[in-house]
């Protein structure tokens, strides 16, 4: 019989936080966003571009492009977008 509450992973609601420095040309940031907008991509990152590793994990998830600031800063000021993205799946670590 138990005699106290028993707790389980429940479902994963995570988001990811990027910065993007801002570039209208063809095939660049903010073409691929607009090109994604309203759509879940996959997306996979690594702190370097060396193989994965235990010191070099590979992130993967998917995420839903939902929201861009395609014009942001003053004049003058370098073109930059800080973009919180929902994750559509659960971050899966891989380490090899």
């Amino acid at each position: 019989m138990d005699t106290a509450h028993k707790f389980v992973k429940g479902l994963e609601a995570s988001t990811i936080t990027l910065d993007f420095l801002s570039d209208t040309a063809a095939a660049s940031v903010n073409a691929t966003l607009q090109a994604a907008w309203g759509t879940t991509v996959a997306l996979t990152l690594k702190q370097t571009s060396a193989a994965t590793s235990a010191t070099n994990p590979l992130y993967s998830t998917t995420v839903l492009v939902n929201n861009t600031t395609d014009i942001n800063g003053a004049v003058a000021d370098i073109g930059t977008q800080s973009i919180t993205f929902t994750c559509n799946s659960p971050i899966v670590i891989t380490t090899s």
